[in-house]
């Protein structure tokens, strides 16, 4: 079954790309995605390729957050702090209906390092550094300034936090990018309608190139993953936006390029809700005496608990959650607990996230990088790099950078490249600081009204009100996508399994419209089915069988993809509950 066509349509097709791009964009993450709305928003020919699908690795594994970075300001990094600041606002203003104002507490005991008063210090500072912090924002996306809770106040909010020794905590305010995938997708749509291609599991396997004194890249050589076909693109620049690995695809040139990039892993944990189900939670900035910290936030009905932040080696591939990432997750945040609350243990994990952060690599003499010297305290400042300067023409790269100021990167990246390689290209004036999201009901506004009315028109077509909502928080204005397919075939309305609100009918819409290609595609990030806890191969049956027909699977393509998939789950949710040694838990 097919949809009506749509202005946010991502059409995966390899066949009708017949001309040559202004811009070649290699990684299809927060920041590549980015500097791709922003390039063709301003009406430059622009393509994009991802090797596996758009934010599968680090821009799907984050804390969920459109945050300033308080915990910066230790490494007085005031600049990337006002930026995130800046553009967590931006960020909300242009996709109300995936974000949400979230409260934060920052505990302060008597050992607490910083001391009591460093930490109000520092959430004054944060503060103060957001003060347009409200520019233009509707009442829901309004944040107060922070204040003091008294013990009391703090426990009645947090009972299960540790008493000995509590003295109070600081409120603040974040925002929370409650499916970060979808608001992705809704970037990469609004790149889309600006006539940018983006192609997702097609991998850049070279560059195009001239040489003489120089090297002039002229394009690059790509493989479809899934057909094995390959195809050369011609562009006059080409942005390396492939977050940590921006250094792999520079290895292809054979030469130096005066990048260096350290990774860090993060991993985070989704458990049963602290302090009980159904309590109205805060997120909890929680430290323990080992000075390692990790944010409690309620996420789901459940508490999604994170990040590590430890350095792998720069050739360590197909990274995975270890047994002792998941440890170090449990024994911070149980370390802050009342001795009367039920620590957690690895039978409250449901499941686990991992991604790779790419990091500006600050090298100095003797070097030892532990995480708490070394990657923990890192700066996450981005970096534009020309290549121009080590005798390789037409060819940039994106160091560093967070997911808060994916668009103020591109939009410094295009900037430098009209100034540059494209300069005389025509082009035309876009401002995203005030450009909505693809399917955002409108931007700085109140999302709320808009949801409740598609709701209501949705239930008159047979879709039960509550995930009418859960639909209109997803898609937005795209809503109507998922409501015309339900009227088509009624049978679309069911619901992939009774803890989520997911249905079939948004299979069909990931597949026609979104670009998604395998099971993973979909219900990882199309779906929220596969965010939220584990898949069951009954899910992943369901799932196969709708999308299947519609990629041109046949019967047994069919049953090797769900065999495939579930295979691949079991192989990642076995690996961290299995000790080192392989002893039984």
């Amino acid at each position: 079954m097919n949809s009506t066509s749509s202005a946010f349509t991502i059409q995966r097709s390899l066949s009708d790309i017949d001309q040559d791009f202004d811009v070649i964009i290699i990684g299809g993450g927060i920041t590549g995605i980015s500097v791709a709305r922003e390039a063709a928003s301003r009406g430059l020919k622009t393509i994009l390729f991802e090797r596996g699908d758009f934010g599968s690795g680090t821009s799907a594994a984050t804390t969920k957050y459109i945050h300033g970075g308080i915990r910066y300001l230790e490494q007085y990094d005031v600049a990337v702090v006002r930026e995130s600041l800046r553009e967590r606002r931006i960020l909300a203003l242009g996709a109300p209906h995936l974000v949400e104002q979230t409260r934060f507490i920052m505990p302060a005991w008597r050992w607490s390092k910083p001391p009591t008063a460093l930490i109000g210090a520092g959430v004054l500072l944060y503060d103060t550094l957001a003060f347009d912090r409200n520019l233009r924002a509707p009442d829901s996306l309004r944040i107060p300034h922070p204040r003091w809770l008294s013990r009391s106040k703090l426990l009645a909010a947090v009972p299960w936090l540790d008493q000995s020794g509590l003295q109070g905590g600081f409120a603040y305010h974040d925002t929370l990018n409650v499916h970060p995938e979808r608001l992705l997708l809704a970037y990469a749509k609004a790149a889309t309608a600006a006539g940018a291609v983006l192609l997702n599991h097609v991998r850049v396997t070279g560059f195009v190139s001239t040489s003489s004194d120089r090297l002039n890249i002229e394009g690059v050589t790509a493989t479809d993953v899934l057909s094995g076909n390959e195809i050369t693109i011609k562009g006059k620049v080409v942005v390396n936006a492939a977050g940590p690995w921006i250094d792999k695809v520079l290895a292809t040139l054979g030469q130096g390029t005066g990048v260096g990039v350290d990774r860090s892993k993060g991993v985070h944990i989704l458990t049963r809700p602290l302090g009980g189900p159904g309590r109205v939670a805060d997120a909890v900035f929680a430290r323990a005496q080992s000075g390692r910290h990790v944010i409690v936030s309620p996420w789901m009905g459940k508490s999604f608990i994170g990040p590590t932040d430890t350095p792998i080696a720069s050739d360590e591939s197909g990274v995975v959650v270890d047994p002792d990432d998941v440890t170090l997750i449990l024994d911070t945040v149980n370390s802050t607990m009342a001795a009367s609350e039920p620590k957690l243990t690895t039978d409250d994990v449901e499941m686990t996230t991992v991604g790779v952060r790419p990091l500006i690599r600050e090298t100095t003499e003797g070097d030892d990088a532990s995480q708490d010297e070394g990657t923990y305290s890192a700066s996450r400042a981005h970096e534009l790099y020309h290549h121009a300067g080590y005798g390789v023409d037409n060819l940039w790269s994106i160091g560093g950078g967070k997911w808060t100021t994916g668009r103020a990167t591109a939009e410094e990246m295009v900037d430098e490249l009209l100034k540059n390689e494209l300069q005389g290209v025509r082009s035309r004036p876009f401002d995203s600081r005030s450009a909505a999201a693809g399917g955002a009901f409108a931007w700085a506004e109140d999302a709320e009204p808009f949801i409740t009315e598609a709701a209501m028109i949705m239930n008159d077509h047979g879709i039960a009100l509550h995930i009418g909502e859960h639909i209109a928080r997803l898609y937005g204005t795209e809503w109507v996508r998922i409501d015309a397919i339900v009227q088509q075939n009624p049978t679309s309305a069911q619901q992939l399994s009774p803890g989520c609100n997911d249905i079939e009918a948004q299979i069909i819409f990931a597949v026609t419209d979104e670009g998604a290609r395998t099971l993973s595609d979909i219900v990882d990030r199309r779906l929220v089915i596969g965010t939220i806890g584990p898949v069951s191969r009954e899910v992943l049956e369901r799932v196969a069988l709708v999308a299947g027909p519609l990629l041109g699977w046949d019967e047994t393509a069919i049953q090797e993809a769900i065999r495939r998939e579930f295979d691949r789950r079991t192989v990642i949710a076995t690996h961290w509950r299995t000790p080192v040694g392989g002893a039984s838990q």
